[in-house]
């Protein structure tokens, strides 16, 4: 099914599906990023303000470099697409050049 809601059945069985395929290449699971959270209020907030310039969003993956404290963990970053392409939005006023690039979205909460 695409763009909707899922059965829970189907998705416990797809985050248990993941957690075997890990496991299957010797990834020790305890260890590894399972979820990212985002407290409603602020995704929200941020979704109702850059979702007006978008016709997508797209949830990538992404890893914290070396040097980071959360190095090497996994995370999603959130991105606004338009027309296939990272989404813009208008300039300010007296601002010269291209529109700005909307910044994606990360800073959740990593479980475990």
């Amino acid at each position: 099914m695409e763009n909707g809601p899922i059965p829970v059945e189907q998705a416990e069985s797809m985050m248990r599906e993941y957690d075997l395929y890990m496991l299957a290449h010797g990834i020790d699971m305890a260890k590894q990023t399972q979820s990212v959270s985002f407290t409603g209020k602020e995704l929200m907030s941020w979704l109702t303000g850059v979702m007006p310039y978008a016709d997508e969003l797209r949830i990538c993956l992404g890893a914290y470099a070396n040097g980071l404290p959360l190095a090497s963990r996994t995370t999603v970053i959130l991105w606004p697409y338009k027309d296939g392409q990272p989404a813009t939005q208008p300039l300010a006023v007296g601002k010269d050049g291209e529109s700005d690039k909307i910044p994606p979205y990360n800073n959740g909460g990593l479980n475990p």
